[in-house]
């Protein structure tokens, strides 16, 4: 598929993502958090097109480059904003995907899906260790590590070396407990279905209120690891639970929006479903979605 193409979608769908509301606990277009506001999302959003360019123009070559990738996008992103980590959950699985598209003549989500999975099994352990250096860059706040690899070691690098685990065998280990890694290892699975799911209520309503339905839906089906490694299983569970409530209520505006105060209130966002709403809104704007 077109590399321009390709990076637009991308970039639309990080905008989208961010732009949407109401989005229980996350920054949108009516609320900041403390150090991290929309705007510095926006400006991450549009540093990121030429990482997404490049990941589409390498995505037919042998070999991934794939942590290089979401390193430089860390660095594009930091050097255009000052709040901090915005998209790493989001580079993490958009960069596999965009350099899928690449990969594809067009868009046949089958194909694009197999492909990407393709991409992660491909991975070598200098992907791992690009990504290892990137995480400290994007200032991802988490109270649990990778057990095995301590993300905020030094030592870890050394012992990836030692083991020569690959990026997919790092992420492997870390599925066992996070959203983003078990989609890495997974093929995709969630983020096709949420695809899915974002395509079908966008042809009957609003485009924004596709985004925050689609995202409720999410968080009621699978607890927020985001949440959990920050706050624990107790707070991940009740906001799971109260999203499906939501849902199961059809989700009206008032309870969206009441639902939202509370969990910035308690400062709980969650995060890994925001990152898998831009990777299906991504898939969507490049299948066509138009609104």
């Amino acid at each position: 598929m077109n590399e321009d193409d390709v990076a637009r979608s991308a970039q639309l769908a990080l905008l989208l993502e961010v732009s949407a509301y109401p989005k229980p606990g996350n920054v949108d277009r009516t609320h900041d958090f403390t150090d991290t506001s929309y705007e510095h999302f926006l400006a991450s959003s549009v540093a990121l097109y030429p990482v997404f360019r490049d990941a589409a123009v390498r995505g037919s070559r042998r070999g991934t480059g794939l942590g290089s990738l979401v390193k430089r996008g860390v660095e594009e992103s930091r050097a255009w904003q000052h709040g901090g980590n915005t998209h790493f959950g989001a580079l993490l699985l958009l960069i596999p995907l965009t350099m899928a598209a690449g990969a594809c003549r067009r868009y046949d989500p089958h194909e694009l899906q197999r492909t990407a999975a393709e991409k992660m099994r491909r991975t070598t352990m200098e992907d791992a260790i690009d990504v290892y250096q990137a995480f400290p860059k994007a200032r991802v706040k988490v109270r649990t590590a990778v057990p095995e690899f301590d993300l905020t070691s030094d030592a870890a690098i050394d012992e990836i070396r030692a083991k020569e685990y690959t990026l997919y065998q790092i992420f492997s280990i870390s599925a066992a407990y996070d959203m983003i890694s078990r989609e890495l290892v997974g093929g995709f699975e969630r983020t096709f279905k949420s695809a899915a799911l974002l395509s079908e209520l966008a042809r009957a309503e609003r485009i924004n209120e596709a985004i925050t339905h689609t995202y409720l839906h999410l968080l009621a089906a699978e607890v927020d690891t985001f949440i959990t490694l920050k706050f624990g299983t107790e707070r991940s569970s009740y906001v799971q639970k109260r999203a499906k409530e939501i849902v199961d209520n059809g989700c009206k505006h008032e309870e969206l929006e009441a639902f939202d105060n509370e969990l910035v209130r308690a400062r709980l966002n969650p995060g890994s479903t925001a990152d898998l709403i831009a990777a299906a809104l991504f898939l969507c704007i490049l299948g066509g979605l138009r609104f």
